[in-house]
């Protein structure tokens, strides 16, 4: 913003010296009113000092207007506070706060494709992505204002000038304080002296005059003068500015504090050819490299009054990256060699390697060309710099040479030198050096060989080399680097990056030089393949098998040209295992010895059904039947029938140990599929027996031996001497497990014994969810036909709603109606085969006679021997009028249900008497309810479900 003209702050001023005469020279008539002070008072006012013109003030009872305590003079303008240029900030925000013109607007509109493939050759131009232009950043997040500080000294060559103040103590006979203003004519008003003329001298003249006049006018006097308000001064910056124009600043200003104020230079202006003019002349020129490499200020001269700051444009760049301090684009000046430019950048850093450097230079035909220098040399150093040019710097090789490394389980990992003849054991020099739980078995040895520098991975047994077993004690290279690993920690992680690093050394077509090991291992996974590694190398790899581990593993090898697996079967702790060398992406599957073995094969097999073709069958085998991990398995040629049984766990107990059965799946000479049946005698160790080679796809079935079936168990509970689970044995009756147990105790009521059987149980489960999708779609029905009132719907929707949560909260129980009497009696027809699982419960004998449904109050009753049912209903308050009269029914506490009414004969009714446990049910009228056909059914079921409850929670079974 810019700070108001002198003209506006003029008026202001002698608007308010208007007022102050009007109250002062006491015109306080109707017609002082109209009093207009003449000039020459006005300025005879303002040239009172500030005491005289607050003592006057006193006297009249008045304030002095701000601004009329000091005389007339140019008033300081305060420094300008410009908003600073953030980082990222760019034209399009400039303009956005500058608010441009409709004209300028069109203007930056149809200029807009000139911009952009200006801005498109700018980019172009960068030799390299990522390298900035040096010390621009600079004026990039600043404070808001870069005015200097107030409160710093005055320099004793400070020129004073209109609009300073100047504060003068007076001690000695007289003490008083005077603060002067310089004129726009450069002379102050001292009191008691008169005008002194201040103009053009230095601080430190102006501390010489004022004392000299003060000691010879003034005696017995002394002053001591210090510098109050400076005046501001205006200043033009021109050129290449971010912001260029008139700015208002600090009369203590200098150069920098110009370009802060004005935001700083753009990355096309020069930053080391900043010119100072003064009156058309140049005064001098600021290099900003000085500033920021050195520190130096000499050249940052104060400015003065009209001075005009121009940043000419960029005329000379070249580029340094790479391995210097200061990567950067760098403005030339006077260097000239390729070493000045290296000296801009602060120098090399110690990863350097100047000696394979380069140029980058666009040549005298617009192309862009590369030149290699030596920067070692005084040949590569002189090289002259054009414009444009970008001088890269590589760094040395990360390859340490003539070391060995140690890494992993061990105390103090890093590099050791390498020298001729060492060993394992000059590296680890004994036990204590390696971490708790490092594994002796296996550490991991990898080098660098052949021209490439392929990498390669060798097993190291660090228990024998420290025992300098010549043979484990293995001698080293340089850049060797020994790994140990922890007998106790995964090593999934420690392998990634090394079977990453034999992956990127894999060529076209071939396998990566990585095995795999699943299964019954400690630490499955994937593997360096090793030099000369067999299974038992990848096994100790992997942290060695569990315990209990199958004496067999399956190997698997991919042909080189198709890709196929090749499966073979090998024992462990054999001559054919170790001599056995693995090849690159093998795989080796270890089993438990009482493990199934479906899952860890599953991938596996899926993988030799997917080679299956024309004319070659499916590389797998099934063992099925009575063995311990029946399923499917990976063909291998040649393995018989006992390898097969033996691969599946063995025989299990059930097994019948005399015949199996092959059957054979293949494609005849007709090209057609055959299916044949091959019987074999387990007893044989020849072709017919044991010996059988199998086929591929073969299936084998071990027979299971005849009868055999697993212990079943049923449960008694209750009133009986031995209450408890017992075997049964096929075609063992209730009876027969009731003697076993004791019979009943004397006060079992075998006639209330409740049956239990799972699959009646499963039965009634689908009942109650067949219910309540038919009592649902019973009412969804209803609402749709709409043939009943709406008081009638209500009462149907309420008892369905009852009903679903009746059903909700139902468990099936699975009851059987037996007559144990009669059974215990000897009555075999009733006697029930038992079978697995069934469970019998004998309640106590029971007192009472229980009442539900359409009664007043449902509850128990003591049973009384010949108590009609009218009777035991009167005991509940009688029926309700929701009952229905003609299907009151009695459940028994045996299951069974016994009618109210057991016959009628014209006026002749009989009537079933009820019993000890009974449950007396009075049901719901069924045209009370509607059209609701399911509910007499459910609730039955529901009663005899509450019933079998109740008697269960009595034997103590729920």
């Amino acid at each position: 913003m810019m700070q108001r003209s002198g003209t506006t702050f003029l008026s202001s001023v002698n608007a308010a010296v208007c007022s102050a005469l009007l109250m002062m020279f006491g015109c306080f008539s109707a017609g002082a009113l109209a009093f207009n002070p003449t000039p020459a008072q006005i300025e005879q006012f303002k040239q009172l000092s500030p005491q005289e013109q607050k003592k006057l003030a006193d006297s009249l009872g008045v304030q002095v207007p701000t601004g009329l305590n000091t005389p007339t003079t140019v008033a300081p303008e305060a420094p300008q506070t410009v908003m600073p240029r953030k980082a990222g900030f760019d034209e399009d925000t400039l303009d956005q706060e500058m608010q441009p013109s409709t004209a300028e607007k069109k203007a930056r509109e149809k200029n807009k494709e000139f911009d952009e493939f200006e801005e498109y050759q700018e980019k172009e131009y960068q030799p390299t992505t990522g390298l900035k232009p040096y010390g621009y950043d600079l004026f990039a997040g600043s404070p808001t204002t870069f005015a200097p500080a107030t409160d710093i000294p005055v320099p004793v060559d400070y020129v004073i000038g209109p609009g300073d103040t100047i504060i003068v103590q007076l001690y000695g006979k007289e003490n008083s304080t005077q603060e002067l203003a310089v004129s726009r004519e450069g002379v102050i008003q001292f009191p008691e002296i008169g005008p002194v003329s201040v103009n053009g001298l230095n601080f430190g003249e102006l501390k010489a005059r004022i004392d000299e006049l003060v000691s010879e006018q003034m005696i017995g006097i002394k002053a001591s003068i210090t510098m109050g308000a400076l005046r501001s001064i205006r200043i033009f910056v021109l050129g290449e500015a971010f912001r260029p124009g008139s700015y208002t600043v600090s009369a203590l200003s200098t150069m920098t504090n110009a370009l802060f104020a004005s935001g700083g230079v753009k990355e096309i202006g020069s930053l080391r050819n900043i010119q100072l003019k003064r009156s058309g002349d140049l005064i001098a020129t600021l290099d900003l490299y000085d500033l920021l490499m050195h520190g130096n200020t000499n050249d940052d001269i104060r400015l003065q009054p009209g001075d005009v700051l121009f940043i000419p444009p960029l005329k000379k760049t070249a580029a340094v990256t790479g391995d210097v301090r200061r990567p950067a684009i760098y403005e030339l000046k006077s260097e000239q060699v390729a070493a000045d430019l290296i000296k801009l950048a602060g120098g090399y850093l110690p990863t350097a390697y100047p000696q394979a450097s380069r140029v980058e230079r666009i040549d005298h035909k617009g192309n862009r060309t590369v030149h290699d220098i030596d920067l070692s040399t005084p040949k590569g150093r002189s090289k002259t710099l054009r414009n444009g040019d970008l001088i890269q710097v590589y760094s040395v090789l990360d390859k340490l040479e003539n070391v060995v490394v140690l890494s992993g389980h061990v105390h103090r990992p890093g590099y050791f030198k390498w020298r001729k003849g060492m060993k394992v054991s000059d590296l680890v020099g004994e036990v204590a050096d390696l971490k708790r739980h490092a594994d002796l078995d296996f550490a991991l040895l990898k080098h660098q060989s052949g021209p490439q520098g392929f990498y390669q991975f060798e097993r190291v047994q660090l228990g024998a080399a420290l025992n300098k077993s010549t043979w484990a004690n293995i001698e080293l290279q340089p850049r060797d680097e020994l790994i140990v690993l922890g007998g106790a920690n995964d090593r999934a992680d420690v392998m990634i990056p090394f079977n990453r690093i034999l992956e990127q050394q894999a060529e076209d077509q071939a396998y990566p030089k990585v095995v795999t090991i699943q299964g019954n291992v400690k630490f499955p996974g994937e593997y360096p393949l090793l030099k000369s590694m067999s299974v038992p190398d990848l096994l100790a790899a992997a942290g060695g098998a569990l315990p209990e581990t199958f004496g067999k593993v399956y190997h698997i090898q991919r042909d080189a040209e198709t890709g196929f697996r090749k499966v073979s079967l090998l024992a462990l702790d054999t001559p054919e295992a170790t001599n056995q060398r693995l090849t690159a992406y093998d795989e080796v599957y270890v089993f438990g010895a009482n493990e199934p073995r479906a899952a860890l094969l599953e991938g596996l097999n899926d993988s030799l059904k997917a080679q299956a073709s024309q004319g070659l069958l499916a590389q797998v085998m099934a063992v099925q039947g009575a063995v311990e991990f029946p399923g499917q398995y990976p063909f291998v040629p040649g393995i018989t029938m006992a390898e097969a049984i033996e691969l599946a766990g063995g025989l299990a107990e059930n097994a019948f140990g005399l015949s199996a059965e092959v059957t054979h799946h293949r494609i005849n000479g007709d090209n057609e599929f055959e299916v044949a049946h091959q019987p074999l005698d387990l007893q044989k160790t020849d072709e017919t027996g044991l010996g059988y080679q199998l086929k591929p796809k073969d299936q084998v079935i071990i027979k299971q031996i005849p009868n055999w079936n697993e212990v079943r168990i049923v449960t008694l509970k209750g009133e009986v001497k031995f209450p408890g689970e017992y075997p049964i044995s096929s075609g063992e009756t209730l009876s027969q497990v009731i003697a076993r147990a004791g019979g009943l105790t004397e006060f079992g009521d075998a006639k209330g014994a409740v049956f239990l059987r799972e699959s009646l149980k499963e039965k009634e489960e689908e009942a109650l969810k067949k219910f309540k999708g038919q009592i649902e779609k019973e009412v969804a029905q209803l609402e749709s036909e709409a043939q009943a009132t709406d008081d009638a719907l209500a009462k149907q929707k309420a008892v369905a709603a009852q009903l679903m949560q009746d059903l909700e909260s139902a468990q099936a129980t699975g009851r059987l109606v037996i007559d144990l009497p009669s059974i215990l009696a000897g009555n075999d027809m009733r006697d029930v085969i038992l079978r697995e699982n069934d469970q019998i419960l004998i309640p106590t004998k029971v007192q009472e006679v229980s009442i539900v449904g359409e009664v007043q109050f449902p509850t128990s009753h003591l049973y009384v021997d010949n108590l009609s049912v009218k009777k035991y209903l009167n005991k509940s308050g009688w029926l309700t009028r929701n009952a229905d009269k003609k299907r009151i029914y009695m459940i028994g506490r045996d299951g069974n249900v016994r009618p109210f009414k057991k016959w009628r004969f014209l006026f002749f009714t009989v009537r079933n008497k009820a019993e000890a446990g009974d449950t007396i049910v009075v049901p719901m009228e069924v045209g009370k309810v509607g059209a609701l056909q399911y509910w007499t059914a459910v609730s039955d079921v529901l009663f005899k479900l509450a019933t079998t409850a109740a008697a269960l929670e009595t034997v103590g079974a729920i």
